[in-house]
């Protein structure tokens, strides 16, 4: 299991920069050194609520400043996941996804005197979508049995009721601005369609047929005065921004560009809409009219700019997030502790996957713009070698057992498909040309002969599918609709992969045998996390714990059971080839840090002690060296002065 590293500070607000003659002024206004993610204004505009990596554990902290990000104040929330804090309309409260007390419950925050309220206690995961305009009701998704659904909740009563009463299909949704509609996403395979409902949930009916349409957020996107929802669309191939109207007017096209359009923000005066775009081989900001026009360029920079796009109430304002990352690939000798840099300084590179023969690694290189070159190198050191130049996206790239085939999922030709392509040279090859779902986390089967994938397709919401590595019919494999990440063993001839919203919706693992039948390695808690023994007799996992902490177990792949290893708060890793070794991620003042351990004994070995993050490690095939990731990552959040840029009337 890959997971980041954090780091966690919170430093002074910094000064104007210069924008240049065409772009609007900004203002930083997180510190140099920090990460500030998903942050959300107050209703009055006086506050913004965010998430920092936590100290000494995975996960974020919640914490809470005022509008210029000064006296921030740390809430005793953390969460494992990135959904955005949601302020009540008044102001009072705000509702987040906590993993204090279990994977991930709903809890309420008072912002008077910072108390904590539990609201939701599922086994699986639920996670506040919208609050409703009487600030007494909340929209939030829940993990069922085989599904996702949207729920609402009185805060004051402790009642929940479905959203959409009579909804089995999985969806996600919340209401309009004034509460009088309810619009919603559901979600049937590869298909995603916009449905609108009353207040009340009744009388559904669907906004849009093609199936290619999605939110960016967790919810849906509405116009200020609710007559409007915002959307993507991928029936182009890649995403545009539509708007339809809920009275059933035709919808309009937003943007045409050809690269990716997404993290829509409508303005509150309605008149504009923000975007963030992958166009001119970088993300940036921009802004549309929302009623249609020219595109305005908000950013020009070769940093990667993120969402939530946040317009400050009553101001025209805007805060974005800047993602820069300073990354490596670095080889430590075993038995000196020696290090080697293997990747040069001014590559970005975006993970890596040593070889079977432990011999060589390729890794991914960020050219910006979601575009992504595949790279080969020698562990020993030298030149790296281009495999897949750039032309899209590069997405869970992985070796075949002989090491002469790399398998990945890319969006060069538009939805995201599988491709292999020889490492030796030439030109890669598409396995599957679906074009109306998506297909992703590939993995070679044991022998290398066939290709073991998720794909949406005909499937509640995935399914694995096995297809031959030389081309050919794909055929299906599961038929539970919540199957997802394979993985395969050499010395197993099973397919090990996660169930999704088992069990009162909590994340499982299981296995395929050859006979097709599906065998349940763990289902009584949630699982994270794992990674499969070479073996393929034990896996190591994160588990959930009775308490709702989170412990690393050795589980018997056959069902039986397992045993604690390593520490509270120490996150699995990767087995060594021969077995008897895992490599293990720990957290120390906000930065992580790698180590192995030997599985029999549970003895420890710290690797790295630096301020930077290290992850992702890897033992080589004859145990004498540890690949691992280094990183430095800062996540920034600037201001947008947008006033000249939008005064006048939008053309």
């Amino acid at each position: 299991m890959r997971m980041p590293g954090w780091i966690a500070m919170v430093l002074l607000v910094a000064g104007c920069a210069d924008a240049g003659p065409d772009l609007p002024a900004t203002t930083a206004l997180s510190g140099d050194r920090v990460r500030h993610q998903q942050p959300s204004y107050s209703p009055d505009g006086s506050r913004i609520a965010y998430w920092s990596p936590a100290d000494d554990k995975v996960g974020n902290q919640l914490w809470v400043a005022n509008a210029d990000l000064s006296d921030p104040r740390p809430v005793p929330v953390t969460t494992l996941f990135g959904f955005q804090p949601l302020w009540s309309p008044d102001g009072s409260l705000l509702a987040v996804a906590s993993s204090d007390l279990g994977i991930g419950d709903v809890v309420t925050i008072s912002t008077e005197d910072w108390t904590v309220r539990r609201i939701t206690t599922a086994p699986g995961i639920e996670a506040p979508l919208a609050w409703y305009p009487d600030g007494d009701r909340l929209a939030y998704f829940a993990t069922l049995e085989g599904s996702v659904r949207s729920f609402v909740i009185s805060i004051s009563s402790g009642q929940s009721v479905p959203l959409v009463g009579g909804e089995s299909r999985p969806h996600v949704g919340g209401p309009s601005p004034d509460g009088s509609h309810i619009g919603y996403i559901v979600i049937e395979g590869s298909r995603s369609t916009i449905w609108i409902a009353d207040s009340l949930g009744r009388n559904p009916r669907q906004l849009t047929t093609e199936g290619f349409e999605s939110p960016s957020t967790n919810t849906l996107t509405w116009s200020p005065d609710g007559k409007e929802v915002l959307y993507l669309s991928r029936r182009t191939g890649t995403n545009d921004l539509w708007i339809a109207p809920i009275d059933g007017g035709a919808p309009r096209q937003l943007t045409r560009d050809v690269r990716n359009d997404y993290g829509e923000s409508w303005s509150p005066d309605g008149r504009w809409v923000a975007f963030l775009s992958d166009r001119g081989r970088q993300t940036d900001v921009w802004i549309v009219p929302a009623a249609g026009g020219e595109e305005r360029r908000v950013t020009d920079s070769a940093i990667e700019e993120t969402a939530p796009l946040l317009w400050h109430p009553g101001q025209a304002r805007l805060i974005y997030g800047e993602n820069d990352v300073a990354a490596g690939v670095f080889a430590l000798d075993l038995a000196t502790s020696a290090e080697r840099r293997l990747t040069p300084d001014s590559l970005r590179t975006l993970g890596f996957w040593v070889s079977p023969d432990g011999t060589q690694f390729f890794h991914r290189i960020d050219r910006g713009g979601n575009i992504h070159e595949l790279v080969v190198a020698p562990i020993a050191g030298g030149a790296g070698r281009v495999v897949v130049p750039g032309g899209g996206n590069i997405l869970n790239p992985r070796w075949s057992p002989d090491g002469s085939r790399v398998v990945y999922t890319s969006d060069r030709a538009g939805t995201n498909d599988l491709w292999i392509v020889d490492v030796a040279g030439g030109p890669p090859r598409r396995l599957l040309d679906w074009g109306d779902s998506q297909e992703f986390l590939p993995v070679f089967s044991r022998d290398g002969s066939a290709v073991i994938f998720t794909s949406e397709r005909e499937s509640t919401l995935s399914d694995l599918w096995r297809v031959p590595a030389a081309g050919g019919e794909a055929t299906r494999l599961t038929r539970v609709g919540t199957a997802q990440a394979p993985e395969t063993a050499p010395g197993s001839p099973d397919i090990f992969f996660q169930l999704f919203a088992q069990r009162d919706g909590q994340f499982a693992i299981a296995r395929l045998r050859p006979d097709g039948t599906v065998q349940r390695i763990w289902d009584r808690t949630n699982v994270i996390g794992w990674s499969v023994a070479p073996s393929g007799d034990s896996l190591s996992a994160l588990v959930e714990q009775p308490d709702g902490s989170r412990r690393t177990m050795i589980l018997a792949a056959n069902g039986g059971g397992g045993r604690m290893i390593l520490s509270p708060g120490d996150i699995p890793g990767l087995w060594s080839q021969d077995g008897r070794t895992l490599t293990y991620s720990q957290f120390v003042n906000g930065a992580q840090d790698i180590g192995i351990v030997d599985v029999a004994t549970g003895t420890k070995r710290r690797l790295t002690t630096t301020p930077e993050n290290e992850g992702g490690s890897e033992i080589t095939r004859d145990g004498k060296t540890v690949v691992f990731n280094r990183a430095t990552v800062f996540q920034r959040l600037f201001q947008a002065d947008l006033g000249k840029l939008t005064a006048g009337t939008p053309r």
